[in-house]
Protein backbone atom coordinates (compact mmCIF):
# COMPACT_ATOMS: atom_id res chain seq x y z
CA UNK A 1 0.00 0.00 0.00
CA UNK A 2 1.29 3.93 -0.89
CA UNK A 3 2.42 5.74 1.99
CA UNK A 4 -0.01 8.30 3.20
CA UNK A 5 0.80 11.06 5.81
CA UNK A 6 -3.34 10.69 7.08
CA UNK A 7 -4.15 8.10 9.77
CA UNK A 8 -5.88 5.89 9.26
CA UNK A 9 -5.93 3.80 12.62
CA UNK A 10 -5.28 5.74 15.36
CA UNK A 11 -4.31 2.91 17.60
CA UNK A 12 -1.24 2.42 15.81
CA UNK A 13 -0.65 6.42 16.20
CA UNK A 14 -0.69 5.75 20.13
CA UNK A 15 0.88 2.66 20.25
CA UNK A 16 3.83 4.43 19.04
CA UNK A 17 4.10 7.16 21.01
CA UNK A 18 4.06 4.94 24.25
CA UNK A 19 6.31 3.13 22.98
CA UNK A 20 9.02 5.48 21.93
CA UNK A 21 8.07 9.13 23.80
CA UNK A 22 6.27 7.96 26.85
CA UNK A 23 7.76 4.14 28.06
CA UNK A 24 11.07 4.20 26.46
CA UNK A 25 13.03 6.10 23.89
CA UNK A 26 13.89 3.17 22.16
CA UNK A 27 15.30 2.71 18.84
CA UNK A 28 14.49 1.54 15.60
CA UNK A 29 16.10 -1.70 16.19
CA UNK A 30 15.38 -2.54 19.76
CA UNK A 31 11.34 -2.31 18.42
CA UNK A 32 10.60 -5.85 17.58
CA UNK A 33 6.07 -5.25 17.71
CA UNK A 34 6.27 -4.19 14.28
CA UNK A 35 7.99 -4.68 10.80
CA UNK A 36 10.70 -2.02 10.35
CA UNK A 37 8.77 -1.14 7.36
CA UNK A 38 5.37 -0.36 9.50
CA UNK A 39 7.73 2.20 12.17
CA UNK A 40 9.37 3.95 9.36
CA UNK A 41 5.83 4.77 7.87
CA UNK A 42 4.64 5.30 11.57
CA UNK A 43 7.54 7.40 12.35
CA UNK A 44 6.94 9.69 9.49
CA UNK A 45 3.43 10.35 10.09
CA UNK A 46 4.08 11.22 13.92
CA UNK A 47 6.83 13.63 12.54
CA UNK A 48 4.65 15.13 9.33
CA UNK A 49 2.08 16.99 11.97
CA UNK A 50 4.50 17.11 14.79
CA UNK A 51 7.54 19.11 12.65
CA UNK A 52 10.54 20.81 14.68
CA UNK A 53 9.20 19.13 18.15
CA UNK A 54 9.95 15.36 16.82
CA UNK A 55 14.14 15.34 17.36
CA UNK A 56 16.60 12.37 17.79
CA UNK A 57 19.64 11.25 19.82
CA UNK A 58 22.48 9.12 17.87
CA UNK A 59 24.02 6.45 20.54
CA UNK A 60 25.77 3.28 20.06
CA UNK A 61 22.04 1.31 19.90
CA UNK A 62 21.28 3.65 16.93
CA UNK A 63 18.91 7.05 16.68
CA UNK A 64 16.65 7.07 19.50
CA UNK A 65 13.30 9.29 18.48
CA UNK A 66 11.74 12.01 20.99
CA UNK A 67 9.98 14.63 21.36
CA UNK A 68 11.03 17.99 22.82
CA UNK A 69 9.68 21.22 23.41
CA UNK A 70 9.44 23.83 26.13
CA UNK A 71 6.62 24.59 27.81
CA UNK A 72 6.80 28.06 27.99
CA UNK A 73 6.54 28.64 24.57
CA UNK A 74 4.18 25.72 23.75
CA UNK A 75 0.51 26.42 24.99
CA UNK A 76 -1.45 24.58 22.68
CA UNK A 77 -1.24 20.66 22.50
CA UNK A 78 0.59 19.99 19.54
CA UNK A 79 -0.35 16.60 19.55
CA UNK A 80 -3.78 17.06 18.92
CA UNK A 81 -3.37 17.52 15.63
CA UNK A 82 -3.08 13.72 15.21
CA UNK A 83 -6.93 13.61 15.45
CA UNK A 84 -7.26 16.17 12.70
CA UNK A 85 -5.11 14.14 10.30
CA UNK A 86 -7.47 11.37 9.88
CA UNK A 87 -7.69 9.49 6.84
CA UNK A 88 -10.50 9.43 4.07
CA UNK A 89 -11.81 8.47 0.74
CA UNK A 90 -12.08 9.75 -2.47
CA UNK A 91 -15.78 9.12 -2.37
CA UNK A 92 -16.38 10.33 1.03
CA UNK A 93 -14.95 14.02 0.95
CA UNK A 94 -16.65 14.90 -2.50
CA UNK A 95 -19.80 13.67 -1.35
CA UNK A 96 -18.93 15.50 1.97
CA UNK A 97 -18.82 19.37 0.07
CA UNK A 98 -21.50 18.24 -2.64
CA UNK A 99 -24.05 17.58 0.62
CA UNK A 100 -22.79 20.84 2.48
CA UNK A 101 -22.88 23.11 -0.57
CA UNK A 102 -26.45 21.60 -1.23
CA UNK A 103 -27.64 22.52 1.93
CA UNK A 104 -25.89 26.12 2.34
CA UNK A 105 -29.86 27.38 0.69
CA UNK A 106 -30.89 26.64 3.85
CA UNK A 107 -33.99 25.15 2.70
CA UNK A 108 -35.11 21.72 3.18
CA UNK A 109 -34.43 18.62 0.64
CA UNK A 110 -35.39 15.02 0.47
CA UNK A 111 -33.37 12.03 -0.41
CA UNK A 112 -34.79 11.74 -3.95
CA UNK A 113 -33.79 16.06 -4.45
CA UNK A 114 -30.53 15.39 -3.12
CA UNK A 115 -29.90 12.53 -5.63
CA UNK A 116 -31.03 14.48 -8.33
CA UNK A 117 -29.57 17.49 -7.90
CA UNK A 118 -26.25 15.93 -7.32
CA UNK A 119 -26.89 13.80 -10.71
CA UNK A 120 -27.52 16.92 -12.82
CA UNK A 121 -25.71 19.77 -10.94
CA UNK A 122 -22.61 18.47 -9.68
CA UNK A 123 -21.59 15.14 -11.40
CA UNK A 124 -23.57 15.34 -15.20
CA UNK A 125 -19.77 17.44 -15.97
CA UNK A 126 -17.47 14.94 -15.41
CA UNK A 127 -16.93 12.04 -18.42
CA UNK A 128 -16.37 9.63 -15.37
CA UNK A 129 -18.09 10.67 -12.69
CA UNK A 130 -18.54 8.84 -9.36
CA UNK A 131 -21.46 7.30 -8.16
CA UNK A 132 -23.61 7.91 -5.32
CA UNK A 133 -26.49 5.69 -4.77
CA UNK A 134 -29.35 6.42 -2.44
CA UNK A 135 -28.19 3.63 0.49
CA UNK A 136 -24.89 5.51 0.60
CA UNK A 137 -26.08 8.70 0.54
CA UNK A 138 -29.09 7.76 3.52
CA UNK A 139 -25.81 6.33 5.47
CA UNK A 140 -24.45 9.83 5.22
CA UNK A 141 -27.04 11.88 6.20
CA UNK A 142 -28.14 9.85 8.89
CA UNK A 143 -23.94 10.03 10.26
CA UNK A 144 -24.31 13.83 9.60
CA UNK A 145 -27.74 13.75 11.59
CA UNK A 146 -26.39 11.76 14.39
CA UNK A 147 -23.24 14.78 14.40
CA UNK A 148 -25.72 17.31 14.82
CA UNK A 149 -24.43 18.32 11.51
CA UNK A 150 -28.09 18.28 10.08
CA UNK A 151 -31.63 18.14 11.19
CA UNK A 152 -34.25 15.81 10.05
CA UNK A 153 -38.06 16.07 10.07
CA UNK A 154 -40.69 13.49 8.65
CA UNK A 155 -43.99 15.02 6.75
CA UNK A 156 -45.77 12.27 5.65
CA UNK A 157 -43.41 8.76 4.92
CA UNK A 158 -40.61 11.83 3.38
CA UNK A 159 -38.11 12.90 5.34
CA UNK A 160 -36.29 16.11 4.76
CA UNK A 161 -33.31 17.33 5.27
CA UNK A 162 -31.60 20.80 6.22
CA UNK A 163 -28.58 22.48 7.85
CA UNK A 164 -28.64 22.29 11.65
CA UNK A 165 -28.78 26.60 12.77
CA UNK A 166 -25.84 26.85 14.62
CA UNK A 167 -27.09 29.64 17.38
CA UNK A 168 -24.17 29.21 19.54
CA UNK A 169 -21.74 32.48 20.26
CA UNK A 170 -18.48 30.52 20.55
CA UNK A 171 -16.69 33.94 21.61
CA UNK A 172 -18.74 34.46 24.66
CA UNK A 173 -16.85 31.50 25.73
CA UNK A 174 -13.46 31.83 24.48
CA UNK A 175 -11.52 31.57 27.77
CA UNK A 176 -13.26 29.06 29.14
CA UNK A 177 -12.73 26.88 25.73
CA UNK A 178 -9.08 28.26 25.85
CA UNK A 179 -8.72 26.39 29.58
CA UNK A 180 -10.77 23.39 28.71
CA UNK A 181 -8.49 22.24 25.65
CA UNK A 182 -5.31 21.77 27.65
CA UNK A 183 -6.52 21.24 31.08
CA UNK A 184 -9.62 18.64 30.63
CA UNK A 185 -9.31 14.73 29.52
CA UNK A 186 -11.43 15.24 26.68
CA UNK A 187 -9.49 18.83 25.72
CA UNK A 188 -9.06 18.02 21.95
CA UNK A 189 -12.96 18.54 21.46
CA UNK A 190 -11.97 22.16 23.24
CA UNK A 191 -9.08 22.37 20.49
CA UNK A 192 -11.99 21.69 17.59
CA UNK A 193 -14.04 24.69 18.80
CA UNK A 194 -10.61 26.59 18.82
CA UNK A 195 -10.03 26.20 15.21
CA UNK A 196 -13.49 28.41 14.79
CA UNK A 197 -12.04 31.45 16.28
CA UNK A 198 -9.57 33.93 14.38
CA UNK A 199 -6.07 33.86 16.00
CA UNK A 200 -5.07 35.80 18.98
CA UNK A 201 -2.46 36.56 21.09
CA UNK A 202 -1.51 34.14 23.56
CA UNK A 203 -2.48 35.22 27.50
CA UNK A 204 -2.49 31.63 28.99
CA UNK A 205 0.20 29.71 30.46
CA UNK A 206 0.30 26.42 32.30
CA UNK A 207 2.45 25.64 34.72
CA UNK A 208 1.98 21.28 34.51
CA UNK A 209 1.03 20.81 31.28
CA UNK A 210 0.26 17.10 30.85
CA UNK A 211 0.33 16.82 26.71
CA UNK A 212 0.46 13.35 26.13
CA UNK A 213 -3.03 12.18 27.62
CA UNK A 214 -3.85 13.93 24.23
CA UNK A 215 -3.85 9.84 22.95
CA UNK A 216 -5.93 8.30 25.49
CA UNK A 217 -9.18 10.94 24.62
CA UNK A 218 -11.07 8.23 22.74
CA UNK A 219 -10.02 5.61 25.83
CA UNK A 220 -11.21 8.31 28.16
CA UNK A 221 -14.44 9.38 26.31
CA UNK A 222 -15.47 5.73 26.40
CA UNK A 223 -14.99 5.11 30.12
CA UNK A 224 -17.14 8.16 30.42
CA UNK A 225 -19.83 6.91 28.27
CA UNK A 226 -19.65 3.99 30.55
CA UNK A 227 -19.84 5.63 33.59
CA UNK A 228 -22.50 8.23 32.61
CA UNK A 229 -24.78 5.48 30.81
CA UNK A 230 -23.88 3.17 33.60
CA UNK A 231 -22.82 0.44 31.51
CA UNK A 232 -20.55 -2.42 31.55
CA UNK A 233 -17.29 -1.70 29.71
CA UNK A 234 -14.36 -4.66 28.10
CA UNK A 235 -11.08 -3.57 28.40
CA UNK A 236 -8.17 -5.06 27.05
CA UNK A 237 -5.72 -4.28 29.63
CA UNK A 238 -1.61 -4.41 28.92
CA UNK A 239 0.51 -5.67 31.73
CA UNK A 240 4.25 -3.81 31.02
CA UNK A 241 5.75 -6.61 33.48
CA UNK A 242 4.37 -9.61 31.86
CA UNK A 243 4.05 -8.14 28.51
CA UNK A 244 0.75 -9.64 27.77
CA UNK A 245 -2.94 -8.55 27.71
CA UNK A 246 -6.04 -9.36 29.51
CA UNK A 247 -9.57 -8.91 29.03
CA UNK A 248 -11.22 -7.44 31.86
CA UNK A 249 -15.66 -7.00 32.02
CA UNK A 250 -15.62 -4.28 34.32
CA UNK A 251 -18.15 -1.67 35.57
CA UNK A 252 -16.26 1.88 35.59
CA UNK A 253 -17.50 3.99 38.46
CA UNK A 254 -15.00 6.89 38.42
CA UNK A 255 -12.37 8.67 36.22
CA UNK A 256 -9.43 9.89 38.50
CA UNK A 257 -6.67 12.04 37.16
CA UNK A 258 -3.64 12.75 39.25
CA UNK A 259 -2.67 16.41 39.71
CA UNK A 260 1.28 15.57 40.39
CA UNK A 261 2.01 13.36 36.94
CA UNK A 262 -1.07 13.96 34.99
CA UNK A 263 -1.97 9.85 34.53
CA UNK A 264 -5.38 9.48 34.51
CA UNK A 265 -6.91 5.82 36.07
CA UNK A 266 -10.18 3.90 35.95
CA UNK A 267 -11.78 2.90 39.28
CA UNK A 268 -14.02 0.15 38.80
CA UNK A 269 -15.39 -3.39 39.86
CA UNK A 270 -15.24 -6.75 37.73
CA UNK A 271 -18.80 -7.82 36.90
CA UNK A 272 -17.91 -11.55 37.64
CA UNK A 273 -16.45 -11.33 40.79
CA UNK A 274 -16.52 -8.99 43.76
CA UNK A 275 -12.81 -7.78 43.36
CA UNK A 276 -11.97 -4.46 42.74
CA UNK A 277 -9.19 -2.40 40.38
CA UNK A 278 -7.45 0.50 39.21
CA UNK A 279 -6.43 0.69 35.82
CA UNK A 280 -3.86 3.22 33.70
CA UNK A 281 -5.04 4.31 31.22
CA UNK A 282 -2.59 4.33 29.41
CA UNK A 283 -2.45 0.48 29.75
CA UNK A 284 -5.65 0.32 27.79
CA UNK A 285 -5.27 -1.18 24.97
CA UNK A 286 -8.82 -1.55 23.61
CA UNK A 287 -12.22 -0.52 25.24
CA UNK A 288 -15.60 -1.52 24.34
CA UNK A 289 -18.65 0.00 25.84
CA UNK A 290 -21.71 -3.06 27.00
CA UNK A 291 -24.84 -3.34 28.51
CA UNK A 292 -26.49 -1.47 30.89
CA UNK A 293 -25.81 -2.40 34.81
CA UNK A 294 -28.62 -2.15 37.26
CA UNK A 295 -26.97 -2.51 40.07
CA UNK A 296 -24.93 0.51 39.26
CA UNK A 297 -25.81 2.74 42.30
CA UNK A 298 -25.37 -0.27 44.40
CA UNK A 299 -21.51 -0.48 43.53
CA UNK A 300 -20.96 3.21 43.24
CA UNK A 301 -22.52 3.27 46.85
CA UNK A 302 -19.87 0.57 47.74
CA UNK A 303 -16.89 2.61 45.59
CA UNK A 304 -17.51 5.88 47.92
CA UNK A 305 -17.11 4.42 50.84
CA UNK A 306 -13.90 2.72 49.84
CA UNK A 307 -12.94 6.06 48.49
CA UNK A 308 -12.71 7.49 51.87
CA UNK A 309 -10.04 5.85 52.92
CA UNK A 310 -8.22 6.23 49.56
CA UNK A 311 -5.27 8.65 49.52
CA UNK A 312 -4.41 8.44 45.73
CA UNK A 313 -5.31 4.66 43.80
CA UNK A 314 -4.51 1.99 45.69
CA UNK A 315 -7.45 0.18 47.10
CA UNK A 316 -8.08 -3.33 48.60
CA UNK A 317 -11.42 -3.72 50.79
CA UNK A 318 -10.53 -7.61 51.75
CA UNK A 319 -7.11 -6.56 53.27
CA UNK A 320 -6.82 -4.28 56.69
CA UNK A 321 -6.61 -0.49 56.52
CA UNK A 322 -3.21 0.86 57.62
CA UNK A 323 -3.64 3.33 60.20
CA UNK A 324 -1.29 6.71 60.75
CA UNK A 325 -0.40 9.47 62.77
CA UNK A 326 1.95 12.27 62.31
CA UNK A 327 3.19 14.94 64.61
CA UNK A 328 3.91 18.15 63.00
CA UNK A 329 5.44 21.46 64.53
CA UNK A 330 3.35 24.25 63.33
CA UNK A 331 4.05 28.17 64.81
CA UNK A 332 1.11 30.41 66.54
CA UNK A 333 1.61 32.50 63.55
CA UNK A 334 1.85 29.76 60.76
CA UNK A 335 -1.99 29.71 60.02
CA UNK A 336 -1.27 28.96 55.99
CA UNK A 337 0.19 25.17 57.08
CA UNK A 338 -3.07 24.71 59.03
CA UNK A 339 -5.18 26.09 55.95
CA UNK A 340 -2.74 23.70 54.05
CA UNK A 341 -3.21 20.78 56.10
CA UNK A 342 -6.96 21.21 55.77
CA UNK A 343 -6.79 22.14 51.90
CA UNK A 344 -4.12 18.95 50.61
CA UNK A 345 -5.38 16.15 53.11
CA UNK A 346 -7.95 13.22 51.01
CA UNK A 347 -9.03 11.36 54.29
CA UNK A 348 -8.16 11.65 57.69
CA UNK A 349 -8.28 14.36 60.81
CA UNK A 350 -6.12 16.67 62.18
CA UNK A 351 -6.53 17.77 66.02
CA UNK A 352 -4.02 19.92 67.96
CA UNK A 353 -1.94 18.44 70.59
CA UNK A 354 -0.22 21.54 72.25
CA UNK A 355 0.15 25.24 71.56
CA UNK A 356 3.02 24.57 68.92
CA UNK A 357 1.82 20.28 68.19
CA UNK A 358 -0.84 19.15 65.54
CA UNK A 359 -1.45 15.40 65.06
CA UNK A 360 -2.71 14.10 61.95
CA UNK A 361 -4.36 10.51 61.60
CA UNK A 362 -5.85 8.63 58.82
CA UNK A 363 -6.66 4.89 58.10
CA UNK A 364 -5.66 4.45 54.64
CA UNK A 365 -5.84 1.19 52.31
CA UNK A 366 -2.17 2.43 51.39
CA UNK A 367 -0.07 4.39 53.82
CA UNK A 368 3.07 4.09 51.41
CA UNK A 369 1.13 6.64 48.86
CA UNK A 370 1.67 9.53 51.25
CA UNK A 371 4.84 9.06 51.46
CA UNK A 372 5.82 11.65 48.59
CA UNK A 373 3.15 13.88 50.42
CA UNK A 374 4.35 13.42 53.94
CA UNK A 375 7.88 14.61 52.49
CA UNK A 376 6.97 18.30 52.11
CA UNK A 377 6.61 18.43 55.96
CA UNK A 378 9.97 16.93 56.98
CA UNK A 379 11.05 20.24 58.58
CA UNK A 380 8.37 20.10 60.69
CA UNK A 381 7.89 16.43 61.23
CA UNK A 382 8.30 15.67 65.35
CA UNK A 383 6.73 12.30 65.55
CA UNK A 384 5.45 9.35 62.77
CA UNK A 385 3.82 6.32 63.45
CA UNK A 386 2.26 4.06 61.30
CA UNK A 387 1.36 0.14 61.03
CA UNK A 388 3.36 -0.22 57.69
CA UNK A 389 6.51 0.00 58.70
CA UNK A 390 7.77 0.28 55.18
CA UNK A 391 6.99 3.98 55.31
CA UNK A 392 8.64 4.79 58.36
CA UNK A 393 11.20 3.33 57.16
CA UNK A 394 11.48 4.95 54.21
CA UNK A 395 11.02 8.50 55.72
CA UNK A 396 14.06 7.54 58.22
CA UNK A 397 16.31 6.45 55.03
CA UNK A 398 15.29 9.82 53.44
CA UNK A 399 15.72 12.24 56.70
CA UNK A 400 19.65 10.27 57.05
CA UNK A 401 20.26 10.87 53.19
CA UNK A 402 19.25 14.16 53.26
CA UNK A 403 21.57 14.64 56.81
CA UNK A 404 24.28 13.26 54.80
CA UNK A 405 23.83 15.42 51.76
CA UNK A 406 24.08 18.45 54.22
CA UNK A 407 27.58 16.58 55.90
CA UNK A 408 25.26 16.58 59.01
CA UNK A 409 26.30 12.81 59.48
Amino acid sequence: MAYSELIKNFDHIRGYMQEFFIYGFKSRDEYDAKSARSYDNERRRIQSYLGELVSFRQNASGKNVFISLDGRGTTHNPLYKAFKAKSFTNKDITLHFIVMDILADEEDHSLKELIQIIDEEYLSFFEKPMCFDESTLRKKLKEYEQLGLIDCRKEGKTLYYRLARDEIRLEAYRDAIRFFAEEDPLGVVGSYLEDKYDAAQEYLRFKNHYIMNAYDTQIIEAVLQGIHEKRQIEVTNYSPKGKQERNWLVIPLKLYVSTQGGRNYLMCRAVRTDRWFCFRIDYIRKIKVGETCKEYEQYLREFQEIAKHTWGVAFDKNKKMQHIEIDLLIGKEEKHIIRRLERERRCGTFIQIDEQTYRFMADVWDAYEMVPWIRTFLGRIKAVKCSNEEVTNRLKADIVEMAKMYQLL
